[in-house]
């Protein structure tokens, strides 16, 4: 019997390297697919600088992969998405200027500095997008493709993965898969037990009450900046809905 396909939508290659190798010994019934996007989905603007609806931009995404790969809707277990949070929660004057920061923009435990007051219009505007798709995403719990009804899932790393894993959320865009391969040489255990560490939930709770908080938590005052995944809850996820 062939295996169906558990598709992981990322941002970027980082994500990929540091969980494929565990979700492949763990989920042995399905074949792991990365799909690497090298974008952020929840905040790209479409071709006339609109904002588009993000379920219909995340369906493309998957229908694309099927297209490309010659998959069938039947041959998905589930989709998982994950993002990184990015400070997209939080209140507008938490977006600060700071003509003296090196960088354009700046992550910070409670607040993001950038240069300028253009760009501090830009990142509230970003902000605003992400945190409405993020809302949106959260509540759609399947895609339906071709009739058949596919479970669907956001996770999210914040304030960003690099963030999580060693504690660096300004990380060098050149340097992430260097340290992310280090950080998986270096790991004792699995990616999954140090991951829990920073779930900012209750384990007592049912998976959907853990998705549930966590993603209320992430919401809350500058959460979104803070040190904190619910991407462990992916193997819940598929446990649940899918198993």
């Amino acid at each position: 019997m062939t295996k169906k396909v558990l598709l992981i939508i990322v941002e970027g290659q980082t994500e990929q390297i540091i969980l494929e190798e565990y979700l492949d010994a763990y989920f042995t019934n399905s074949t792991i697919r990365f799909d690497v996007q090298r974008e952020d989905i929840l905040t790209k603007w479409d071709a006339n600088k609109r904002i588009p609806n993000i379920k219909n931009s995340v369906l493309r995404v998957i229908q694309s992969y099927l297209k490309k790969y010659k998959f069938l809707a039947n041959d998905l277990t589930a989709v998982v998405h994950i993002t990184d949070a990015d400070g997209c929660f939080i209140a507008p004057e938490c977006v600060k200027v700071d003509e003296n920061i090196e960088q354009n923009l700046l992550y910070t435990e409670d607040a993001i500095l950038v240069k300028s007051d253009k760009r501090k219009e830009q990142i509230e505007q970003r902000n605003e997008m992400k945190a409405k798709n993020a809302k949106t995403l959260i509540a759609n719990d399947h895609f339906t493709i071709n009739r058949m009804k596919v479970p669907y899932q956001l996770f999210y790393f914040s304030t960003n993965l690099e963030h999580v894993l060693w504690d660096e959320r300004n990380e060098i865009p050149t340097e992430k898969i260097r340290k992310a391969d280090e950080f998986m040489d270096n790991l004792s255990g699995t990616v999954e037990e140090y991951l829990k560490a920073y779930i900012p939930v209750s384990s007592e709770l049912p998976y959907r009450e853990k998705m549930k908080s966590s993603w209320s938590f992430l919401m809350e005052g500058c959460h979104s900046l803070q040190r904190g995944t619910n991407v462990p809850l992916l193997f819940e996820m598929i446990k649940t809905d899918v198993r």
